[in-house]
C-alpha cells in the first residue's frame, strides 16, 4: 500500500538492500529516509513450490536482481538455458488447441466474489443493448 510496505516485501523476497549487494544504492534519494529491513534472499526458495523447472527458477531469480547493472536484459534473458532446454518452445496453435475455454481475463467470468462478470460485460448485458463507451484514455481491445 505504501512505498515502505513495498520495500519491505522486496527485501523479504530479494534480500538485503545494501551497498554490498547494490553498488550505488546509498546515492538514491530515499535510501536514507526509509527504513530498509534486513532479509535473506528467498526467490528460489519461494518459487520452488510453484515451478518445477530449475532453469525457470534461475531465470526469474536473475531477473529479480536488486542491482540493475547485474539484472538480465532482454537479450541475456532470451539466451538463458530456460529457453534452450527440452521441452523446446513450440507453435502456439498446438498448445492452445488443448484449451477449451478462454484464457483472457476479460472474457472469463470472475466468480461470485466479484459479481460473476467483468464490468464492461455487465453494462452491455445488463440493459439489453450495448452502449458505446467513450474514453480519452488508452483502450486495450481483445479480439
Amino acid at each position: 500500500n505504501t512505498e515502505q510496505h513495498q520495500i519491505t516485501l522486496i527485501a523479504q523476497l530479494c534480500g538485503n538492500i545494501t551497498p554490498d549487494v547494490w553498488e550505488g544504492v546509498e546515492k538514491l534519494e530515499l535510501y536514507h529516509k526509509m527504513e530498509i529491513p534486513n532479509g535473506k534472499r528467498r526467490v528460489k526458495e519461494r518459487l520452488r513450490h510453484y515451478l518445477k523447472d530449475q532453469y525457470a527458477c534461475d531465470l526469474i531469480d536473475k531477473l529479480l536482481s536488486l542491482d540493475p547493472s547485474k539484472r538480465l536484459n532482454a537479450d541475456e534473458s532470451l539466451n538463458h538455458d530456460f529457453f534452450w532446454t527440452d521441452p523446446m518452445p513450440q507453435s502456439l496453435e498446438k498448445m492452445l488447441a488443448a484449451h477449451n475455454q478462454s484464457m483472457f481475463e476479460y472474457l472469463t467470468p470472475r466468480g461470485p466474489h466479484r459479481g460473476g462478470r467483468p464490468h464492461a460485460l455487465q453494462q452491455a448485458v445488463g440493459n439489453g443493448h450495448q452502449k458505446p463507451q467513450h474514453t480519452d484514455g488508452y483502450i486495450d481491445r481483445v479480439f
